[in-house]
């Protein structure tokens, strides 16, 4: 599960949030194809994190050890990643009740302005945002400077963790905002994944009635040594950077970083994702390194894909199946909760399940005119 760290990188006290200073310099662009002896990289970012959420770890700040997770690939062209993870569905929080992709945010309920101070690892901090005497990568803060800005975007372990370094990213944790994606919470999704040179980082998101579990805007990112066929799924050009996915159980759109301009990618999917929000139509995000689109998974022309699917909203865990549809399932990870179903699960099981979530090819072809439309300034 977790990869080898070097010694020779200095990581901060692990006991206390650092604040984690950025610019593009440290992102990492390139990527490798996968192998069956994958050797992965890990930054500075990558250290950090990691050393943090060990040390929460050994401190017991989790509401269940996460163990070795049994984990296999199921046959077939998707290459479904198949884990046993039973704690998660049995001890985690119960999940807010939702009603609506535009439910308010509602401080009566729980909220990461209500965690324990020993569950935030780190401040992200973009350089841009910063003044000039403001302090290099990993510097300790502890939170109690009155210098530093109010408007925090923090990572914090997630106590019910799905993987090895489950972590959850905050943008802008006192504003409190719904789980709603904005352009800049986008940008910082991105920016993070950047940050991390390891192959199998990933990030995700939910929106409301897409099991998204609380109504705090977050996203979810992990590792998960793997590879995910979705890094390489071929597509169809839609519009002006927006594509379709082809061939896969649920319909959805697909994006790319190109030349490194991450605020332009940042704004593109914006522009689907807001119109999703404002049509109260539930959807997940998939932040991952893949190929760039048209090329297979042995290909060196690498990239960050980014896949948004618009799908049938849900209220609630579905107890007859397998694994809920939440985004890291639309992805090919499939986190499982009971024994029997995982030594059973195959391609067309999982297949099958998956594509309950999917829109009909009315509904997609419908909201793909639509996008077209609002791509094209039409």
């Amino acid at each position: 599960m977790a990869a080898p760290m070097d010694a020779k990188t200095p990581v901060s006290d692990v006991s206390k949030p650092c604040k984690y200073v950025y610019g593009e310099e440290d992102f990492t662009l390139e990527s490798n194809p996968w192998t069956d002896q994958m050797e992965f990289q890990c930054s500075q970012f990558d250290h950090e994190v990691r050393s943090r959420w060990d040390h929460a770890v050994e401190a017991g700040y989790f509401r269940y050890k996460l163990d070795s997770l049994k984990t296999k690939v199921i046959p077939g062209r998707l290459k479904f990643v198949a884990q046993l993870n039973v704690k998660r569905a049995t001890e985690r929080r119960k999940p807010q009740e939702m009603q609506s992709v535009s439910q308010p945010f509602n401080p009566k309920e729980f909220n990461f302005l209500k965690i324990r101070d020993h569950e935030i690892l780190m401040e992200l901090c973009p350089k841009q945002l910063m003044n000039d005497e403001t302090i290099l990568n990993g510097e300790v803060g502890n939170g109690e400077d009155d210098s530093l800005p109010t408007d925090r975007n923090i990572i914090i372990i997630n106590i019910s963790p799905l993987e090895y370094c489950n972590i959850l990213i905050v943008p802008s944790v006192e504003q409190c905002l719904p789980q709603v994606l904005t352009i800049e919470a986008i940008k910082l999704a991105l920016d993070t994944i950047l940050l991390s040179s390891h192959q199998g980082f990933r990030i995700g998101w939910n929106s409301l009635c897409a099991f998204a579990s609380v109504n705090h805007l977050h996203f979810h990112a992990y590792y998960l040594d793997k590879e995910l066929a979705i890094e390489s799924a071929t597509t169809k050009a839609v519009y002006g950077g927006c594509h379709e996915i082809d061939n896969y159980p649920t319909r959805g759109f697909a994006f790319q970083l190109e030349e490194g301009q991450v605020s332009q990618l940042a704004r593109l999917v914006y522009k689907v994702t807001s119109y999703f929000h404002r049509n109260e139509i539930a959807h997940n995000m998939f932040i991952t390194r893949g190929t760039v689109f048209g090329h297979d998974n042995q290909s060196e022309k690498r990239t960050l894909r980014v896949y948004v699917w618009p799908r049938r909203p849900s209220y609630g865990a579905k107890t007859e199946d397998a694994f809920n549809i939440a985004v890291c399932e639309l992805a090919g990870h499939l986190p499982i909760k009971v024994e029997s179903e995982y030594d059973t699960m195959t391609e067309e099981e999982a297949s099958r399940i998956l594509h309950e979530a999917s829109l009909s090819e009315e509904e997609f072809t419908n909201i793909k005119e639509q996008l077209i439309s609002l791509l094209n300034g039409k």
